[in-house]
């Protein structure tokens, strides 16, 4: 009588069944030891996906059935079957699979998954596929093994204890499927009304997945999907979400008004039923929710207009901010946001105190300080810092103080909105009488964002803002076509559906657009008065050299800030100026153009003009000289007199000397962010720590001065923190006090098991890495603070391992941020995101993230945060845009010797000159110049032929192989690749051909018999193509006008990153080509055989990033200084008429 019975209930007489049987099992399961509890528990983990996938085939075919008319007895039945399924395949799958001393190894069909359960995506074949090519058995998941495999340890085990967990995963399997059914069955009948509302006790999120589905391998964070997968929460300011309750309290004034202004009334005291609330005091305003906790505001006006009203400067609680659940429940946090609020809506008052710094706050380090803040009496909280929610920074409040004729109505965030919106929109002013018009009024100063702009500077534009006279051909995206191949001869060829090639430009978007101000105007009304909320610049505009006739191959010569000057004009709004410029002329330079471009980035220079009618080079016009330098230089900035460079000092503004800070590099492998940092001219590393000590003979290699500890990080802060002041080698070790910067990158695994926070996880956070890292940081409390990581740090474990960081920095009492930067965006041929955290000592300024320098692929730029469903983004302005084009593999590499596969020799020379602005930056200045770790990895023979095989042309990679016998340099022949099943999903060729290379091929389970070796093309790579986005990319060519992949510790054909082939030569990249693709100058030294040189190079911060960070350091460094100078001279100022 099945047809009697509900779904629920049958599936829960069929749970409580099932949990008495397994009650037995868990009883025997207590006398297995930990080490096969461990095993189990990944078998868990692993069987736990193919769950979740029998649950996606149902839900399909519960919404594809007619749920209108089907009865609960074919419902059931449908269950059952499904049941009776996974159990046979548990039971198959179990039967297949040998617990192994180090952990998981499956026979069969491989379904994606990783041994610790987490997924496999195509990062995680490093290693697992055949590189040695000789016969050797296959590492790939996906090889059947049993018939020619190796044999398991487990098959010596005793099949009794193996059994005995067999029987206790299918128990814990079926009985956590079944509760996952009743959870999914329930959600889908009520959706179709099936179940009322009250009785729906199991309502499943339908995004809902393994969780071993949301954690990836920190090193494939390149792979991740573009496209957040979750549906973002819309970003509301507070006043906007917050939905109040009004009360029934007595109000009442108390006083007389002190100000009158129209019909308001403004008052400093209200009684609100029994107490006495006055402008400054704090009060908490009842949510029309009542499981919402109070709201919190600062009242900082009162006033009756009608109503009796007050203005309300909101606080956000820690769990309205990025740190959610990890924030202390009595911190509040400063925002800019406030509203006006009837008094009714007042709850009561509470008391918020501010949580000043002490002033002994440096050396309060490494303190066992629980002492609470304020008494947690419910009534009372506290405040440190200042919160923007759009980029998730922390900052010190600003110090504002109000006039004392406008005390009774002060609001500093109104004031701070105020000035951000009048910043935003364009101003003219300083009205040029001499020059009529009898439409235009014109203008010698406009400002935009806090910038001004004057006629004779130069600004950037958007790339849409105006075009050239020149119109080149836009690159013609490649297709293939795949009638053209023989598919006898590429049998895999069809695989290249896609047109788009990873490590390819075509996408980059064109630098910002040039321009000098010719004039500054407004256009007259009908009523003839100017329209100032419209003005406009009249512009010269520059030509790049990729804009002139030349194309992209005049630019690869030029340098990347060369300009040439044009008469062509246009008009622009004010409103699309994206910032300001220098351009000079190198003629009229004081100084070499080398010294003058290296001061910074914004600094362009032009030798000629081009005229685009003539498609030539001339001289410029003398109106194109700039007034400031005219006639002060003696050809091609080579000038250098006494005279000129003195008046050069009297017009321009002296930069102010920053003293470097002293810094510790943590976890600091061979040095690519202390490189970075000294070329911003910020830091000086005078410590170091790296336990691997190739990396930390390379850091001493290139930093001679620098104290590198090869010990446990851990190891020497408990010396430090006991009162040592050396260590066992007699390094003498940093001293509280001593660092002012602090920088690393702390590895990551010691925490990827955490998947929520309680006290087990946090437990497990406590021990990682990160958090020694952030002990070093709370001991020695350095000005400032740098964190890089993957990509991936900030969305381990549902970001818990984010908030948990920045909370540990909050509750220190820095200020601090994070964002995501895309490398290439900084001047490499590479794409590397990478997550960096930034802090700042209470006093000083906390750094922004750098904008963009160089235009990028969009599709690599992808650098927003999703954290709890709401979207977070840096300080960046500029978005994708950039100053400069993007950095090319041609940029990179092209000036290299040729060598061979295998390449050994440590030094040679280089037989040419540099051909690229890049390649003559990247050489330096080197007295004898020698070409150092131009070597790559020897191949095997096999590797070789096929790498040999992979065409020139850009997208080249495995599917272009031909299936052909070829003879090896060891004197073996190659095998033809056999295709000996049909291929469900691709069916046959155009020639009737088969395309299956396995029985799985046809939905069967992997014969070991299928396997073939030493073919030209990979046997594993059609075998398990169709589940591997057809393993795009491995064996595949670098794009000379693309980038690289994410540079990786170990190029390997089929790793990873598999484009690492030389876009010419039959090899793959040397280390020095790596080390370029990073931004390490050729003077860089490395340590080690060659795998210790590419584990170094794939495991650095790229130099230029780090420079572009530490510019910002360096211009918050320099923004304290002068106001501190500005205290002092305003001190001197008061004393001197004092005296008086």
């Amino acid at each position: 009588h099945m047809s009697e019975w509900s779904p629920a209930r049958l599936l829960s007489l069929s749970a409580q069944s099932l949990h008495k049987s397994l009650g037995s099992y868990l009883r025997n399961l207590a006398a297995i030891s930990e080490c096969v509890k461990e095993k189990l528990r990944l078998l868990q983990e692993f069987l736990l996906a193919d769950t979740q996938d029998q649950l996606k085939i149902l839900e399909d075919k519960l919404k594809s059935s007619e749920l209108s008319t089907v009865s609960y007895a074919a419902l059931s039945v449908l269950l059952s079957r499904t049941v009776e399924n996974l159990c046979s395949n548990w039971s198959f799958f179990l039967g297949r699979v040998h617990v192994r001393g180090e952990g998981l190894e499956q026979n069969g069909h491989s379904n994606g998954f990783s041994e610790n359960g987490s997924h496999k995506d195509e990062g995680e074949r490093e290693g697992a596929m055949d590189t040695q090519e000789d016969g050797d058995a296959m590492k790939s998941p996906s090889a059947p093994k049993g018939k020619g495999g190796r044999r398991s340890k487990a098959d010596s085990e005793p099949k009794s204890e193996l059994q005995g967990f067999k029987g206790v995963l299918i128990a814990l399997h079926v009985l956590q499927c079944l509760y996952l059914y009743i959870d999914m069955i329930v959600h889908v009948l009520y959706g179709l009304g099936f179940v009322c509302q009250n009785k729906a006790k199991w309502v499943s999120c339908p995004l809902s997945r393994c969780p071993n589905l949301a954690v990836k391998e920190a090193e494939d964070d390149e792979n991740m999907d573009e496209e957040e997968v979750l549906p973002l929460k819309e970003t509301k300011k507070m006043s906007q979400a917050k939905k109040k309750k009004q009360t029934k309290n007595k109000i009442s004034w108390v006083g007389e008004p002190i100000k009158t202004d129209g019909r308001k009334e403004y008052y400093m005291k209200v009684r609100v039923e029994n107490e006495v609330v006055e402008v400054g005091d704090c009060v908490s305003v009842s949510p029309a929710d009542p499981s919402h906790p109070l709201y919190l505001a600062r009242i900082t006006a009162l006033w009756e207009d009608g109503d009796k009203m007050f203005h309300a400067h909101w606080f956000c609680r820690g769990t309205d901010t990025v740190l959610g659940e990890s924030s202390d429940p009595l911190e509040l946090f400063l925002v800019d946001e406030c509203e006006d609020m009837q008094l009714s809506f007042v709850h009561g008052k509470v008391n918020v105190l501010y949580k000043a710094p002490t002033e002994n706050w440096f050396m309060e380090g490494g303190m066992d300080d629980d002492m609470k803040v304020i008494e947690d009496d419910g009534e009372s909280f506290f405040y440190q810092l200042l919160y923007d929610g759009e980029c998730a920074r922390f900052e010190s409040p600003p110090k504002v103080t109000p006039s004392e004729d406008c005390k009774y109505k002060f609001c500093a965030s109104c004031v701070r909105n105020r000035e951000r919106e009048a910043q935003d929109l364009p101003n003219v002013c300083e009205p040029l009488e001499d020059e009529k018009s009898d439409s235009k009024v014109f203008y010698g100063l406009a400002t935009l964002k806090g910038e001004q702009y004057r006629v004779g500077d130069s600004v950037y534009l958007p790339p849409e803002a105006f075009s050239f006279a020149v119109k080149l051909a836009s690159p013609v995206k490649r297709s293939h076509r795949k009638d053209d191949v023989d598919e006898d001869l590429h049998p895999e060829y069809y695989r290249k559906s896609s047109d788009y090639i990873k490590g390819s430009n075509l996408d980059a978007p064109e630098p910002f657009r040039i321009g000098r101000i010719k004039e500054i105007f407004c256009n007259k009304r009908s009523d003839g008065k100017p329209d100032k909320m419209d003005p406009k610049l009249r512009l010269y505009k520059f030509y790049r050299p990729e804009n002139t006739h030349k194309g992209p191959k005049g630019a690869y010569h030029s340098d990347i800030n060369q300009l040439y000057w044009s008469d062509e004009e246009a008009t622009v709004n004010m409103a699309e100026v994206l910032g300001r410029c220098q351009v000079e002329y190198a003629e009229d330079l004081v100084e070499s153009v080398q010294d003058y471009s290296s001061r910074g980035p914004d600094r362009f220079y032009f030798l000629e003009a081009y005229n685009a009618k003539t498609r030539s080079l001339e001289d410029p016009p003398n109106h194109a000289r700039s007034a400031v330098h005219k006639g002060k230089g003696k050809g091609k900035g080579k000038g250098k007199g006494k005279a000129a460079l003195q008046e050069s000092q009297d017009q321009e503004p002296q930069e102010q000397t920053v003293p470097k800070l002293r810094t510790l590099d943590v976890f600091s492998g061979c040095g690519g962010l202390s490189e970075g940092f000294h070329q911003a001219g910020i830091s000086e590393t005078h410590w170091a720590i790296e336990m691997w000590d190739p990396a930390a003979q390379a850091f001493r290699l290139n930093n001679p001065g620098t104290t590198v500890f090869t010990e446990d990080c851990n190891v020497l802060l408990k010396l430090v923190m006991s009162g040592e002041k050396t260590n066992s080698l007699g390094q003498k070790l940093p001293q509280k006090g001593d660092v002012e910067m602090l920088c690393g990158g702390p590895p990551c695994q010691g925490f990827s098991g955490m998947n929520r926070f309680n006290s087990r996880t946090y437990s497990t956070f406590k021990n990682s890495l990160v958090v020694s890292y952030l002990s070093y940081c709370d001991y020695y409390r350095p000005k400032f603070f740098l964190l890089e990581n993957v990509r991936n740090f900030v969305s381990f474990k549902r970001s818990m391992v984010l908030k948990l960081t920045l909370r540990c920095l909050v509750r220190m009492g820095y200020q601090c941020t994070f964002g995501i930067l895309q490398a290439g965006q900084y001047g490499v041929a590479q794409t590397r995101r990478r997550a960096i955290i930034l802090a700042a000592a209470p006093g000083e300024k906390l750094p922004r993230f750098p904008e963009p320098l160089h235009v990028f692929a969009p599709r690599a730029c992808s650098l927003s945060v999703v954290v709890d469903e709401k979207k977070y983004v840096s300080n960046v302005t500029r978005g994708n845009g950039g100053i400069y084009r993007t950095i090319t593999v041609r940029d990179t590499m092209s000036d290299l010797p040729e060598i061979r596969n295998g390449a050994a020799a440590l030094e040679i020379s280089y037989n040419g000159e540099p051909q690229s602005w890049f390649q003559r930056h990247i050489r330096g200045s080197q007295y004898q110049p020698i070409l150092r770790d131009h070597i790559c990895k020897d191949m095997s023979a096999l590797v070789a032929a096929r790498m040999r095989y992979i065409p020139l042309a850009p997208g080249s990679d495995w599917r272009d192989l031909p299936n052909i016998e070829v003879r090896l340099r060891d004197g073996t022949t190659t095998k033809k690749l056999r295709y000996t099943h049909s291929d469900k999903k691709n069916g046959r060729s155009g020639t009737g051909a088969l395309r299956g290379v396995c029985s799985c091929a046809e939905g069967k389970s992997c014969d070991p018999a299928d396997r073939q070796f030493n073919t030209l093309i990979p046997w594993c790579l059609p075998h398990t193509g169709n589940r591997h986005n057809h393993w795009a990319g491995l064996y595949g060519r670098l794009e000379w006008d693309g980038f690289f992949s994410t540079t990786v510790t170990n190029p390997e054909p089929m790793g990873k990153q598999g484009r690492v082939l030389h876009p010419e030569q039959h090899r793959v990249v040397s280390v020095r080509e790596c080390a370029r693709s990073q931004g390490f100058p050729d003077t860089y030294r490395f340590f080690g055989n060659i795998l210790d040189k590419h584990r170094q190079v794939g495991n650095a911060v790229p130099p230029p990033l780090s420079k572009a960070i530490g510019l910002e350091v360096r211009k918050c460094v320099q923004e304290r200084m002068r106001e501190n100078a500005t205290v002092v001279v305003n001190e001197s100022e008061v004393l001197h008429i004092h005296r008086k």
